[in-house]
């Protein structure tokens, strides 16, 4: 008995050896199960381009059978791994037209969101792609606000969030310097309504009092510092906030004693 067992055991192992020692397999002849189990192998050994290949080709010829659905996905997840985000975004899409119903729905929604901000540049750069990642990545909140997946999603929006807020940022640095305080001050608004939530908010404070101070406009100036100072009491700017307070009621103190004697003047 002990020497049957034996000799099915090695026959087994003959086997397993014979079939990973370029054995060819015949894809014709594989089943939709078969076939997904063949190209998944492909995509698990980091065999992207082929994995393409097969999870097309399932696609293509079990149509409207259950395996199709996940032969998408890997599809789209095969292009995420060789960096082809665009082609990835199309699958990925697909697999949401196509099969509603599929339990990989919502991690195609979460993976675009992820394709988008691969493609993300950098800050100096156009933010097209920036801003459909977060579009992306808010969507899938809102449709799945209890997901496993919505810690990421909070982070990446984060992320993309500050590297909005660093692209007005760096227009209005560019006005700033060249001097063009006005144009300055509408991005450091758009910085302060739109990015409140980003590290820039107290650069876009402080350097919106310095321009409205330039301006010659001291009591807005005054006031953009005293927000400042009032919502962020320790920023680092606070010693020079403090004596450009004090340099500002010094300024307006002396134009309200020269408008004082104006209107004295005018009376009389």
């Amino acid at each position: 008995m002990m020497q049957k067992i034996l000799i099915i055991f090695i026959s087994v192992i003959l086997l397993f050896l014979v079939l990973g020692c370029g054995h060819k397999i015949n894809k014709q002849e594989l089943g939709p199960d078969e076939y997904f189990e063949y190209a998944k192998k492909k995509y698990d050994e980091g065999k992207y381009f082929d994995a393409i290949t097969e999870f097309t080709v399932i696609v293509l010829k079990f149509s409207g059978h259950p395996v199709v659905d996940d032969a998408q996905y890997y599809l789209a997840e095969s292009h995420f791994k060789q960096k082809e985000y665009l082609l990835a975004i199309s699958e990925y899409q697909k697999l949401i037209n196509e099969y509603p119903q599929s339990p990989y729905y919502v991690l195609a929604q979460f993976k675009i969101g992820m394709s988008y901000y691969k493609m993300s540049l950098r800050p100096e750069l156009d933010q097209d792609l920036t801003k459909k990642a977060l579009r992306q990545f808010q969507t899938f909140i809102e449709e799945h606000p209890d997901h496993e997946l919505r810690p990421s999603a909070e982070k990446y929006i984060k992320e993309l969030r500050e590297k909005l807020a660093v692209k007005k940022m760096l227009a209005a640095t560019t006005y700033r310097k060249m001097g063009i305080y006005d144009a300055a001050v509408v991005y450091y608004d758009i910085v302060i309504n739109d990015y409140y939530d980003t590290k820039e908010i107290v650069d876009a404070y402080y350097w919106k009092g310095i321009c409205l101070n330039k301006m010659g406009k001291k009591q807005e100036a005054q006031n953009t510092l005293l927000i400042l100072m009032e919502k962020f009491p320790h920023n680092k700017y606070r010693s020079e906030v403090k004596k450009l307070l004090e340099e500002i009621d010094k300024d307006l103190q002396e134009q309200n004693t020269k408008q004082a004697e104006v209107n004295e003047t005018l009376k009389n």
